[in-house]
């Protein structure tokens, strides 16, 4: 499932209600990583994503456990999971630009990649097709794991998502799947 959205046609109210979703520690966290705009953005990004997983988990927002920091055992970045308290698991990814935010959930481990076009038309997107490509498969399949080595098990499956014109952006999605 892929959902987008512009932060900029949210009321400031309802971007306020949306960071209170986050618990204290969490938004405490994030508000020191960065300051500023970015800052509120972030807090945005990740209100929202706990927002989605909670409907898809059928969970409390709150209560979804995300795990997307460095591995304990090898400090890598490994694919982002969120699970909920009656064991439900889930992946995800998050990108965003400016006021785009963009969320993929999937069962298996998924990238998302972004890019901005400059100009309208089908030449734009043709020139964006390639970064977004290229993010999504390095969010998507670059971050390993520790616990076994890649090997052909697996198939990487890459697609491009419909945006609305008025984004002028691409969205590509690269997930794994068992291999056929």
């Amino acid at each position: 499932m892929l959902r987008t959205f512009v932060v900029s046609t949210l009321p400031p109210d309802e971007r306020r209600a949306l960071r209170e979703r986050l618990a204290p520690d969490e938004r405490a966290r994030l508000t020191a990583e960065m300051a500023g705009p970015e800052g509120e953005r972030l807090l945005t990004v990740r209100a929202g994503l706990r927002l989605l997983l909670g409907q898809m988990l059928d969970a409390d927002p709150g209560a979804v456990v995300m795990d997307d920091g460095p591995c304990p055992l090898c400090d890598r970045l490994h694919d982002r999971t969120a699970c909920s308290p009656a064991g439900r698991r889930l992946r995800f990814a998050a990108v965003w630009q400016g006021d785009l935010i963009v969320y993929a959930v999937c069962r298996f481990p998924v990238g998302l990649g972004l890019a901005v076009t400059e100009g309208s038309g089908r030449e734009a997107w043709l020139r964006g097709r390639k970064p977004a490509r290229l993010a999504a498969y390095r969010e998507g399949v670059a971050r390993g794991r520790c616990s076994r080595p890649r090997d052909g098990s697996v198939e990487y499956i890459v697609r491009y998502v419909d945006t609305a014109p008025e984004y002028g952006c691409v969205v590509s999605v690269v997930y794994e799947v068992p291999f056929h």
